[in-house]
Protein backbone atom coordinates (compact mmCIF):
# COMPACT_ATOMS: atom_id res chain seq x y z
CA UNK A 1 0.00 0.00 0.00
CA UNK A 2 2.81 2.37 0.96
CA UNK A 3 4.66 1.59 -2.31
CA UNK A 4 1.55 2.29 -4.41
CA UNK A 5 1.15 5.70 -2.76
CA UNK A 6 4.81 6.63 -3.38
CA UNK A 7 4.58 5.42 -6.97
CA UNK A 8 1.43 7.52 -7.52
CA UNK A 9 3.10 10.62 -6.04
CA UNK A 10 6.24 10.07 -8.10
CA UNK A 11 4.19 9.66 -11.31
CA UNK A 12 2.17 12.79 -10.52
CA UNK A 13 5.33 14.84 -9.90
CA UNK A 14 6.99 13.61 -13.11
CA UNK A 15 3.86 14.16 -15.18
CA UNK A 16 3.41 17.65 -13.71
CA UNK A 17 7.03 18.50 -14.36
CA UNK A 18 6.85 17.35 -17.98
CA UNK A 19 3.59 19.19 -18.59
CA UNK A 20 4.98 22.37 -17.03
CA UNK A 21 8.13 22.10 -19.14
CA UNK A 22 6.17 21.77 -22.40
CA UNK A 23 3.87 24.66 -21.49
CA UNK A 24 6.88 26.84 -20.69
CA UNK A 25 8.52 26.01 -24.04
CA UNK A 26 5.31 26.87 -25.92
CA UNK A 27 4.94 30.16 -24.03
CA UNK A 28 8.56 31.02 -24.77
CA UNK A 29 8.10 30.37 -28.52
CA UNK A 30 4.93 32.51 -28.64
CA UNK A 31 6.68 35.33 -26.77
CA UNK A 32 9.61 35.24 -29.21
CA UNK A 33 7.25 35.33 -32.22
CA UNK A 34 5.37 38.34 -30.78
CA UNK A 35 8.63 40.16 -30.03
CA UNK A 36 9.99 39.49 -33.52
CA UNK A 37 6.73 40.67 -35.09
CA UNK A 38 6.76 43.82 -32.92
CA UNK A 39 10.31 44.69 -33.98
CA UNK A 40 9.81 44.18 -37.74
CA UNK A 41 9.94 47.52 -39.55
CA UNK A 42 9.27 48.13 -43.25
CA UNK A 43 11.68 50.68 -44.71
CA UNK A 44 10.58 52.45 -47.89
CA UNK A 45 13.83 52.88 -49.79
CA UNK A 46 14.36 55.15 -52.77
CA UNK A 47 17.75 53.81 -53.76
CA UNK A 48 21.31 52.78 -52.97
CA UNK A 49 24.29 54.90 -53.98
CA UNK A 50 28.06 54.56 -53.95
CA UNK A 51 28.68 57.89 -52.24
CA UNK A 52 26.78 60.50 -50.26
CA UNK A 53 27.08 63.23 -52.91
CA UNK A 54 25.52 60.96 -55.51
CA UNK A 55 22.65 60.14 -53.11
CA UNK A 56 22.04 63.82 -52.34
CA UNK A 57 22.15 64.81 -56.02
CA UNK A 58 19.76 62.02 -57.10
CA UNK A 59 17.23 62.87 -54.38
CA UNK A 60 17.59 66.65 -54.26
CA UNK A 61 13.90 67.15 -55.12
CA UNK A 62 12.79 64.93 -52.22
CA UNK A 63 12.23 66.94 -49.06
CA UNK A 64 11.45 64.01 -46.77
CA UNK A 65 14.32 61.51 -46.64
CA UNK A 66 17.32 60.35 -44.69
CA UNK A 67 20.59 59.10 -46.11
CA UNK A 68 22.15 56.26 -44.14
CA UNK A 69 25.60 54.78 -44.68
CA UNK A 70 25.50 50.98 -44.40
CA UNK A 71 28.30 48.68 -45.55
CA UNK A 72 30.09 51.33 -47.64
CA UNK A 73 26.87 52.22 -49.51
CA UNK A 74 24.43 55.09 -49.02
CA UNK A 75 20.75 54.15 -48.65
CA UNK A 76 17.99 56.72 -49.07
CA UNK A 77 14.94 56.00 -46.92
CA UNK A 78 11.70 57.91 -47.44
CA UNK A 79 9.48 56.35 -44.77
CA UNK A 80 9.13 53.54 -42.22
CA UNK A 81 6.15 51.65 -40.89
CA UNK A 82 5.21 48.51 -38.98
CA UNK A 83 1.74 48.31 -40.50
CA UNK A 84 1.12 46.38 -43.71
CA UNK A 85 -1.93 48.61 -44.33
CA UNK A 86 0.27 51.71 -44.08
CA UNK A 87 2.88 50.03 -46.24
CA UNK A 88 0.33 49.77 -49.04
CA UNK A 89 -0.70 53.40 -48.50
CA UNK A 90 2.93 54.53 -48.71
CA UNK A 91 3.59 52.45 -51.83
CA UNK A 92 0.67 54.14 -53.60
CA UNK A 93 1.75 57.56 -52.32
CA UNK A 94 5.25 57.24 -53.82
CA UNK A 95 4.07 55.50 -57.00
CA UNK A 96 1.66 58.40 -57.61
CA UNK A 97 4.68 60.71 -57.45
CA UNK A 98 6.58 58.56 -59.96
CA UNK A 99 9.16 57.45 -57.41
CA UNK A 100 10.48 53.91 -57.70
CA UNK A 101 10.79 52.36 -54.28
CA UNK A 102 12.03 49.17 -52.70
CA UNK A 103 10.70 47.70 -49.47
CA UNK A 104 13.30 46.53 -46.99
CA UNK A 105 12.42 44.70 -43.77
CA UNK A 106 14.65 45.18 -40.73
CA UNK A 107 14.47 44.44 -37.02
CA UNK A 108 14.65 47.37 -34.58
CA UNK A 109 14.87 46.79 -30.83
CA UNK A 110 14.87 50.36 -29.51
CA UNK A 111 11.63 50.67 -27.50
CA UNK A 112 11.52 54.48 -27.72
CA UNK A 113 11.66 54.40 -31.49
CA UNK A 114 9.11 51.58 -31.72
CA UNK A 115 6.70 53.49 -29.46
CA UNK A 116 7.02 56.61 -31.61
CA UNK A 117 6.53 54.53 -34.75
CA UNK A 118 3.38 52.95 -33.32
CA UNK A 119 1.94 56.42 -32.62
CA UNK A 120 2.87 57.72 -36.07
CA UNK A 121 1.46 54.58 -37.70
CA UNK A 122 -1.84 55.33 -35.99
CA UNK A 123 -1.84 58.85 -37.44
CA UNK A 124 -0.83 57.59 -40.86
CA UNK A 125 -3.57 54.98 -40.84
CA UNK A 126 -6.19 57.61 -39.97
CA UNK A 127 -5.10 60.16 -42.59
CA UNK A 128 -6.97 60.40 -45.86
CA UNK A 129 -5.08 63.37 -47.27
CA UNK A 130 -1.80 62.86 -49.10
CA UNK A 131 -0.42 66.22 -47.88
CA UNK A 132 -0.46 64.83 -44.31
CA UNK A 133 1.78 61.87 -45.16
CA UNK A 134 5.07 63.80 -45.52
CA UNK A 135 4.88 65.50 -42.08
CA UNK A 136 4.25 62.13 -40.42
CA UNK A 137 7.19 60.59 -42.30
CA UNK A 138 9.42 63.51 -41.26
CA UNK A 139 8.72 62.80 -37.58
CA UNK A 140 9.46 59.08 -38.00
CA UNK A 141 12.69 59.72 -39.92
CA UNK A 142 13.85 62.36 -37.42
CA UNK A 143 13.24 59.95 -34.56
CA UNK A 144 15.10 57.18 -36.37
CA UNK A 145 17.99 59.56 -36.96
CA UNK A 146 18.07 60.64 -33.32
CA UNK A 147 17.32 57.36 -31.51
CA UNK A 148 18.99 54.80 -33.77
CA UNK A 149 21.64 56.40 -35.95
CA UNK A 150 23.10 58.92 -33.50
CA UNK A 151 23.63 56.49 -30.62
Amino acid sequence: MHNKFLLSVLCAVLLGGLLGHFLFLEYQEETMEVMQEKNKIYFIQEGVYDNEEEAKKATAELDTKIIVKEDAKYYVYLAMTQSEKNLEKLKKFYQNQGINITIKEMEITDESFINTLIQMDGLLEDTTKEEQIDPINKVVLANYQELILEQ
